[in-house]
């Protein structure tokens, strides 16, 4: 069973606002027994301290979707007033995530070229991106993340290539609306030459 690892930021900068992704997790879990992590994260140190443990093989081969739900701006992550950019997510993650899927829960993200995000998975052997290019309300965006999870797991997909194009296929075939309404996008590792024989899942 493919598990998610997620960290997330405090949405409205104050520990008492209750706003968070977790709920979709749980609901998952519930209904599917998917493992799942949950951390919020403040400041760019507690990004970096989650991630250096979640990069270990052993790790992210049991929890192989990256789930970072942030306020964006292109190419980049907002940790409190902490702009932190793909090209430093690559510098933490070089070579480590072969066979992993990373979802930008996080508005206009992914909002730049096809060359800078193939370049970025390049670097960290990501198998696949996603996420969004446009501000996205927050509910309507986390109602597509559910179902973005739900293809990848319920169904049981491999994380591989092919495994990835169907999970794009399923997605255009029941929410192709919600998608293009959000400006959602996928990109696949086209660089990359992938030697792990067996991902788990």
């Amino acid at each position: 069973m493919k598990g998610i690892f997620c960290l997330e930021g405090f949405w409205y900068g104050d520990h008492r606002d209750p706003t968070s992704v977790l709920p979709i997790l749980e609901l998952i879990n519930r209904c599917h027994k998917v493992p799942f992590l949950h951390h919020r994260c403040a400041t760019k140190e507690e990004v970096l301290y989650s991630l250096e443990r979640w990069k270990m093989k052993s790790f992210n081969n049991k929890y192989p979707i990256l789930y970072l739900a942030f306020h964006g701006e292109k190419y980049e992550i907002k940790i409190g007033a902490y702009h932190f950019t793909l090209d430093e997510l690559a510098d933490v993650l070089e070579d480590k995530c072969e066979g992993v899927i990373i979802h930008f829960g996080s508005c206009l993200t992914l909002k730049v070229s096809k060359n800078k995000l193939q370049s970025f998975m390049e670097r960290t052997k990501a198998l696949c991106v996603m996420g969004y290019k446009m501000e996205v309300d927050f509910i309507e965006s986390t109602s597509l993340d559910l179902l973005l999870f739900h293809n990848i797991i319920v169904e049981e997909i491999k994380l591989n290539r092919t495994g990835i194009f169907k999970i794009y296929r399923n997605m255009m075939t029941g929410s192709k609306k919600q998608m293009d309404k959000l400006k959602f996008t996928m990109q696949i590792n086209e660089r990359t030459r992938f030697n792990r024989k067996k991902v788990k899942g």
